[in-house]
């Protein structure tokens, strides 16, 4: 059973969000799509892993976690099992990859070039240890962790160049996931049953997640003066629509909506932070009036918070969830063109 949804990471979001508001001249378009194209590639790599878990007989009482926000550590997907917990760390290299050893490296070559990246089975590994510290802090007892690396893409080239019995039993591929995780199951099938306990632990987990909030114009060093404002227009990208009756109309193209606001709302959490008052949300949109940005936020069923009226209130921003649901990640067009 499904216990947390796989969906798109929040700094692939904000990169897509970020492309949408940022002129096509801009100096940091090329930077921005390069990470945007490396998280893609991850997301992708999840939802390869995510599909052979799916034919995986793990029992009606194992639950799995994708993409898993506990306090000061994440992990990409995490199997709660009665007898056993498993963490996998999910890598989507292309090329040939070389374990030549335990240290803090492994190698990726594609072509003459080659590349250095970090050990996954470290990172598994400090995973791991974190997990044990976080089921110890919440009053859990020791359940057994197993902690792998998996190789999403089929064509990738694994070298096991020191013979390593880590690399070997622990680095494996997407489609071996289903065998590695009965031989687990296998493995601990005399251990201990936590079945009374799994339920507390399950919501333990859901509870302590997070969605972090990447600050991705500090980090591009990209001031919120450069953001294209206003409501964007779905049929030719420019940000030039009018509220008119209830509605949206683009005097470019005479292109019309009645939701076109609702994406860059949510833009407006991907890019500028995790709540928003109305006059904020007023100034990105270039939305005059105080109660049509009230009616508009109204009728989207976000959190509210604070106290009092007006500027007492702020509205916080919704699950990861439903930003990747509304976003529609793959079928948003990023404009060629100048925008402006």
């Amino acid at each position: 059973m499904i216990s947390k949804k796989l969906t798109p990471p929040l700094r692939l979001l904000a990169d897509q969000a970020l492309l949408n508001h940022l002129p096509i001249v801009h100096p940091a378009r090329r930077r921005i799509e390069d990470d945007l194209g490396n998280y893609r590639s991850g997301f992708i790599g999840q939802q390869n892993l995510a599909y052979f878990l799916d034919l995986s007989d793990l029992g009606k009482k194992a639950r799995i976690f994708n993409d898993l926000h506990p306090e000061g550590f994440q992990m990409d997907t995490l199997i709660l099992t009665p007898t056993f917990i498993s963490i996998i760390e999910c890598k989507n290299y292309s090329g040939t990859l070389i374990f030549n050893s335990e240290n803090g490296q492994i190698i990726r070559c594609i072509g003459d070039r080659r590349d250095g990246f970090a050990n996954p089975l470290l990172q598994v590994g400090r995973h791991r240890k974190l997990l044990k510290r976080w089921l110890a802090a919440c009053g859990n007892p020791p359940l057994p962790i197993e902690a792998d690396v998996v190789i999403a893409s089929p064509s990738t080239i694994i070298e096991n160049q020191a013979r390593s019995r880590r690399v070997q039993n622990h680095v494996f591929r997407a489609e071996q996931a289903p065998h590695k995780l009965r031989a687990m199951m296998e493995k601990h099938t005399r251990d201990r049953d936590y079945s009374l306990i799994l339920q507390k632990i399950e919501e333990q987990l859901r509870q302590d997640h997070t969605d972090p909030f990447t600050d991705v114009l500090e980090k591009l060093s990209i001031y919120p003066s450069e953001l294209l404002r206003g409501v964007q227009c779905p049929s030719c990208h420019r940000f030039t629509m009018q509220c008119i009756y209830a509605g949206w109309h683009c005097p470019s193209c005479n292109g019309k909506s009645k939701t076109a606001h609702e994406p860059m709302i949510l833009d407006y959490f991907l890019l500028l932070g995790r709540t928003m008052s109305n006059a904020q949300c007023r100034a990105f949109l270039k939305i005059e009036s105080s109660m049509t940005m009230s009616n508009l936020l109204r009728k989207m069923n976000l959190e509210k918070a604070g106290s009092g009226t007006g500027s007492g209130i702020y509205y916080k921003a919704p699950p990861l969830e439903r930003i990747a649901q509304h976003v529609e990640l793959y079928k948003r067009t990023i404009p060629r063109r100048s925008t402006r």
